[in-house]
């Protein structure tokens, strides 16, 4: 599957994918290409459930009743360096070994680069022995950093509680479909106690949920034979945190402090006819499940200014991947 997992990508805005083969992990065994795998796709799970962890407010204030605001929200979430490749472990794996007796090798995990072909053997010095080579990041380069962007509404409701909707519409490109949806609640501590709402900040709290689905269909592309082949992904991320912003009129500054988790599981569907290594000439069926979680805690700061019933935002969140966003929005 030359653009194996092509679907996360399309998420953030079509960045070009490199022929990487990632399939061909299948041949060093259905454990081993799981352990494999696990590592490989890492980082990607952990950057999805940061990134949607992101753009979820503006402000402390909530919004009166029914009173709306509709916008687009976009993120530039940063990669660091160490979350481009990993320690290939000899040990980890049954009957693997490198080349030249080495026992660890630094291999690309799918958002970095292999400088040169990087392969291992299996079942060195038996009829069966095979080398294979292991797949590059998903592009040419190593990934710096990755857009993603959504719809984002809010309207307020009762007792000072303010609901929050994001959206992204099914959208299909180059044979994948994505979607996300998400809701989150916010409340406004301020209002509880007259002496509060006469201090310079307000402060309130938000919890939200986001969901990213999709799938890729990559029979056309396969390097192995089968049918029905797909990757499916399913991303579940949540924050809870707090908010504080000042009360001027057209120019604030606002931050958070929270913590969020999440979990992001991709399947490799169909059928697979192996060609070579320990199950050459046989058939497999749905032969990976990964599942990445990942935790942490995050501080946003960031300004907003108003124009009339216009609103633009821009804030910076220190987390596992550092994040810039930019919201742009009306309402009243």
């Amino acid at each position: 599957m030359k653009r194996c997992f092509m679907l996360l990508v399309v998420l953030i805005n079509h960045v070009a994918i490199s022929q990487s083969d990632v399939d061909r992990i299948l041949e060093i065994g259905i454990d081993n290409a799981q352990t494999f795998s696990k590592d490989y796709f890492a980082p990607v799970g952990e950057l999805l459930v940061n990134s949607a962890t992101n753009g979820w407010y503006n402000t402390a204030k909530t919004k009166k009743l029914w009173h709306f605001e509709l916008g687009i929200v976009g993120n530039l979430s940063f990669i660091r360096e160490d979350k481009q490749s990993f320690i290939f472990r000899v040990q980890e794996y049954t009957d693997i070994t490198l080349p030249n007796g080495e026992t660890n090798q630094v291999v690309s995990t799918a958002l970095g680069t292999n400088q040169n072909d990087i392969s291992v053997i299996i079942d060195e010095g038996q009829a069966t022995q095979a080398t294979v080579i292991l797949p590059n990041g998903l592009t040419d380069k190593a990934f710096k950093s990755l857009p993603s962007g959504y719809i984002q509404g809010s309207m307020g409701l009762t007792k000072s509680t303010e609901i929050k909707v994001r959206f992204l519409p099914k959208t299909g490109v180059r044979g994948a479909e994505i979607q996300l949806y998400g809701v989150g609640f916010q409340h406004e501590f301020t209002d509880w106690v007259y002496p509060l709402k006469r201090w310079p900040v307000r402060v309130s709290a938000l919890l939200g949920y986001t969901n990213i689905k999709g799938f890729y269909e990559a029979n056309s592309i396969t390097i192995i034979p089968g049918t029905d082949q797909e990757v499916q992904l399913t991303t579940n991320s949540w924050i809870l945190t707090s908010i504080a912003s000042t009360k001027f009129p057209v120019l604030n500054f606002y931050g958070g402090l929270g913590y969020y988790f999440g979990a992001t599981k991709a399947d490799l569907l169909g059928s697979f006819e192996i060609q070579n290594g320990p199950l050459a000439s046989e058939v497999v069926i749905n032969p990976i499940a990964v599942k990445t979680k990942t935790n942490g805690v995050k501080a946003t700061f960031g300004t907003s200014v108003k124009f009339g019933v216009f609103k633009a935002n821009l804030d910076y969140s220190f987390q596992n991947y550092s994040n810039i966003s930019l919201g742009l929005g009306f309402g009243w």
